[in-house]
């Protein structure tokens, strides 16, 4: 039901001025609205699309109007402050990311990365083994004998108690 709200709360917005459109919670819509529609729920892609079709057949009309009724709601009051919920995986992944670009910064403020490259999730690892290899390298350079992050790695320095490796 929630995509199909979605759906309909985009389409009638498009009415709407852009200036005015900037007031609208669209959240605040969308959850004034399935509030007065009926739950579909699915525990499957292919339940998915069945609600979707059955929302679709079945309470299109009501959709429309739950919607119409909700933004005349929130239109009556668009200076009205709300504060968002936000959800724990919503907060933790913020706090993540927020780790994430400061060792990107600390990287790159020791030159342990290239100024260019941008650490994201997917290159995480081999940036980060690339800036201990900068720094391994560096010591080695003023005492031998020379050890890669790779090695290190292999000789099982850098594992966590968690790790089953």
């Amino acid at each position: 039901m929630e995509i199909l709200v979605k759906e309909e709360i985009e389409k009638q917005l498009k009415c709407y001025p852009k200036a005015l459109k900037a007031y609208f919670n669209t959240i605040e819509i969308e959850t004034h609205a399935l509030n007065r529609l009926p739950a579909l729920y699915a525990s499957s892609k292919i339940g998915e699309e069945q609600q979707k079709r059955l929302g679709k057949k079945r309470y299109q009309e009501q959709i429309k109007s739950a919607v119409r009724r909700a933004i005349a709601a929130i239109e009556r009051d668009p200076l009205r402050k709300s504060t968002p919920l936000i959800s724990e995986e919503n907060t933790q992944y913020q706090i993540a990311n927020n780790a994430l670009k400061r060792l990107e910064k600390l990287l790159k403020d020791y030159q342990l990365i290239n100024e260019n490259e941008d650490l994201c999730w997917h290159n995480l690892t081999s940036l980060v083994r690339q800036g201990l290899n900068k720094i391994i390298h560096k010591e080695n350079l003023q005492s031998q004998p020379f050890v890669s992050v790779s090695e290190s790695f292999n000789r099982g320095y850098f594992q966590s108690s968690e790790d089953p490796h």
